[in-house]
């Protein structure tokens, strides 16, 4: 496993964390969590991912080892470890009879709220794109405007660590790209620090500045997604789209060092390299000297997923 030190002070951490249901154990988790991380925390259904945010909420007590959220112990001291710690559930159960603004009214009224709290609603929904829906009844909201309202609950009163359980899920593209700018904000500059429980690797490859992969109750990795595609995976993909290919540049790309399979499908030809090395630039001078148009040449967008794949299947999970 790899557990790089954070880019700051730690804000979470595990310590040979055990717990143990007695038909099953999750751990020891070890992990440490510096400010202003970006967190993607994988893995399959089962495999430990509820259970490490009950504990890191202090919903739950370690059997052994110990969990510090801000440096306190969320069971003991549960106020103070979990003052400035926000959760979005990835089922939100919001009484329906509310309103977003009767919500989140109760929400900075338990928080005890010093400042305006009209305006603390406001930059919120304005935010999470739901201050047209104010004072529409929860019962009245979509899916994902229900989604959109409990990431909001999560974001009012400034905290410093968000946990978010599958945040993007409901969300309709133009969503899920406008929260990922909001959760890039909240943690520039290590303000804050963004834990993500995910399925959607497209979102944590693109959002997350490290990665978590728990298995049977054990972190298996720990790093950049970069860092983990490379541990994982022995090999790269590179997909291009051109028009106009002779066959001759084909089979010079075939021919290329490490190339190892070459798969044409119309305009887009997905190419796999044994290893890690970058033929983008060599592939991009061959295709233009033979005259063809070239549109697109970038690593492929699913390594991630590949890559997770991979790492369950060789710790005997056959996704």
């Amino acid at each position: 496993m790899s557990n790089p030190s954070s880019q700051g002070p730690s804000i979470l951490q595990f310590q040979n964390t055990v717990k143990d249901y007695g038909s099953k154990k999750i751990g020891p988790v070890d992990l440490s969590i510096g400010k202003g991380e970006i967190v993607g925390f994988l893995g399959p259904n089962g495999s430990g991912k509820t259970t490490c945010i009950r504990l890191m909420l202090g919903l739950i007590r370690p059997s052994s080892g110990n969990v510090r959220v801000n440096g306190y112990d969320p069971i003991s001291k549960h106020v103070e470890a979990l003052n400035h710690v926000a959760y979005s559930p990835e089922l939100p159960n919001i009484q329906t009879f509310l309103t977003p603004t009767e919500l989140l009214t109760l929400v900075l009224h338990e928080l005890e709220f010093k400042g305006d709290k009209q305006d603390e609603i406001r930059r919120v929904l304005e935010l999470v794109g739901l201050i047209e829906y104010r004072d529409t009844k929860v019962g009245k909201l979509s899916k994902g405007m229900v989604q959109r309202l409990s990431v909001a609950q999560a974001l009012i009163g400034s905290p410093e660590l968000l946990v978010l359980d599958e945040p993007m899920l409901g969300l309709d593209p133009a969503g899920s790209a406008h929260f990922r700018e909001v959760f890039r904000e909240f943690a520039m500059g290590g303000k804050g620090t963004v834990f993500m429980s995910s399925h959607m690797m497209n979102e944590v490859e693109s959002l997350c500045t490290s990665v978590l992969i728990i298995h049977s109750g054990r972190i298996l990795f720990r790093g950049s997604s970069s860092d983990v595609i490379r541990k994982v995976l022995d090999y790269s993909v590179v997909t291009v789209e051109a028009q106009g290919l002779p066959q001759e540049t084909i089979n010079s790309i075939k021919g290329m060092p490490n190339v190892s399979q070459v798969t044409i499908n119309s305009q887009t030809i997905e190419i796999i390299i044994k290893g890690h090395d970058d033929i983008r630039p060599a592939l991009s001078d061959l295709i233009v000297k033979s005259g063809a148009r070239l549109y697109t040449i970038k690593t492929a967008d699913n390594m991630l997923e590949r890559a997770y794949i991979e790492a369950l299947k060789k710790n005997g999970v056959d996704r």
